[in-house]
């Protein structure tokens, strides 16, 4: 399905759309930061729509061990993302590896598919119960969701449904605990294997690469070194002070582990915070709640947080990164739609209104569809990047001031416009009115990251969030 944006004389630019219910889920379902080499460029792969890709790095490292990857397999087995069939037995395997790992998103995932079932997959409610209950001792984000799993599960199972339940979920924590005790008495080698020193033989001491030597606290001087004398350093060079950060600042530390999102906390001068931003799910959004409860136990920071699916939410957090980079700053300039409407309907003229900073730069206004492409407002098509001096307004879209610009068609929904001002024009080659909207950003942040803005007269953005209707 295409959505076009008509330019006044004929030409349009075409802007591709797809589906967002698949994946709206996916990204909840991943939910945790995917770390490792091989797991990241299964996220990177995934967010482009490359389930494929996604597949093939997240297998990878699922080989490997990595609890993140494993669970995005599941992920994409339970949905059918892409080309796959969905293929709870499949999802199921990859899920339950996570959780032998103490994934918690796992344990509810597994809880939700053994209640509803599927083909080839009859439903188990004592194994459901199984999973909600282990997933409910995880506490955080998932054991909250997980609770009221359980509360719709207590009302649908029987008593004995309900025990058998109980007494798997206590048979998967022995299990899990046999086998933790067991990684740990093979990691350290028990007391009765450290010999006297000075005592020769196989048992030496733990770790000893020398058997035939004697067990000794000092690794054997090599020939023509002298042994290295004990030198037990100072107490206070091995325990620093640990510095105590602003609780504001280890919130917002805290907040970048939320994947696909863009968001800040602020205190007021008064002390009060606000976490304001957006975030890809409102299991995202629960999880900026339960930070801002550890954080400041006593004064709930307020939460302006809006819900943001993919891909719009990556574009938002890319220009966030941005920003905490220094690249770009908020502030300073602003902008409006249609006299402050934020709302557009198909066919109706755009009229974007500029407030330049109190320097002159150069802007780039962008359309970010919630197909994950970006449409070039201005410049597009060879024009020259606009220019505005300091502390002026400008309303793009105008017919007085050039070009016009019609809102699109179906699909509807939540978008993006963003306007970029930069004191020197930024040069991003030649591109095509419409391009991918996480090839766009990659290019802007290097060439950003080349220009030499003053402190006094930073690189900007702003942003709008609008919604789109027939």
């Amino acid at each position: 399905m295409k959505k076009s944006i008509s330019f006044a004389g004929g030409s349009q630019a075409s802007v591709r759309f797809t589906a967002g219910v698949a994946l709206t889920c996916l990204c909840i379902a991943v939910g945790g930061s995917l770390a490792r080499g091989d797991a990241a460029a299964g996220r990177a792969a995934y967010e482009k729509g490359d389930y494929a890709r996604a597949m093939s790095e997240w297998q990878s490292a699922a080989d490997r061990g990595d609890a993140d990857a494993e669970f995005g397999l599941g992920s994409l087995y339970e949905l059918g993302a892409g080309d796959l069939k969905q293929d709870y037995k499949r999802a199921d395997y990859w899920y339950q590896k996570a959780a032998a790992q103490d994934y918690a998103e796992a344990d509810y995932r597994l809880a939700l598919i053994w209640a509803a079932g599927g083909e080839n997959f009859p439903t188990d409610i004592a194994e459901a119960y199984k999973w909600v209950l282990l997933a409910v001792d995880s506490r955080g984000v998932w054991g909250s969701l997980a609770a009221d799993l359980k509360i719709q599960l207590d009302k649908v199972t029987s008593p004995a449904q309900q025990a058998e339940g109980t007494k798997r979920a206590a048979a998967w924590k022995e299990a899990r605990h046999s086998t933790k005790d067991k990684s740990i008495a093979a990691a350290v080698p028990p007391a009765s294997a450290t010999a006297p020193s000075g005592k020769s033989g196989t048992t030496g001491c733990p770790g000893w690469p020398f058997p035939t030597l004697p067990c000794t606290e000092q690794f054997p001087a090599l020939p023509g070194h002298a042994a290295a004398p004990d030198i037990v350093p100072p107490l206070t060079a091995l325990t620093p002070p640990r510095a105590v950060k602003p609780p504001i600042e280890e919130l917002n530390e805290a907040l970048t582990e939320i994947e696909c999102a863009s968001l800040r906390a602020q205190t007021s001068g008064r002390g009060s915070a606000t976490v304001s931003g957006t975030v890809p799910s409102a299991d995202a959004r629960a999880k900026v709640i339960q930070f801002a409860e550890r954080f400041f136990p006593n004064d709930r920071p307020e939460i302006k947080v809006d819900v943001i699916p993919p891909p719009l939410c990556r574009s938002l957090a890319d220009f966030n990164a941005m920003r905490v980079a220094g690249l770009l700053t908020t502030g300073g300039m602003s902008f409006r739609l249609n006299n402050g409407a934020n709302r557009l309907h198909e066919g109706e003229p755009m009229k974007i209104e500029v407030h330049s900073p109190s320097y002159s730069v150069s802007l780039r206004i962008d359309y970010f569809s919630l197909s994950g492409e970006v449409l070039h407002l201005w410049p597009n098509g060879g024009e020259p990047t606009p220019r505005l001096e300091a502390r002026r307004t400008h309303v793009f879209g105008e017919p007085a001031n050039g070009r016009v610009v019609n809102a699109g068609g179906a699909p509807f929904g939540d978008e993006l416009i963003t306007v970029t001002g930069t004191p020197s024009p930024v040069d991003l080659g030649t591109r095509a009115p419409v391009e991918q909207a996480v090839d766009y950003l990659r290019d802007l942040k290097i060439a950003l990251s080349r220009t030499n803005s003053p402190s006094e007269t930073p690189n900007v953005v702003a942003t709008l969030l609008l919604r789109t209707m027939p």
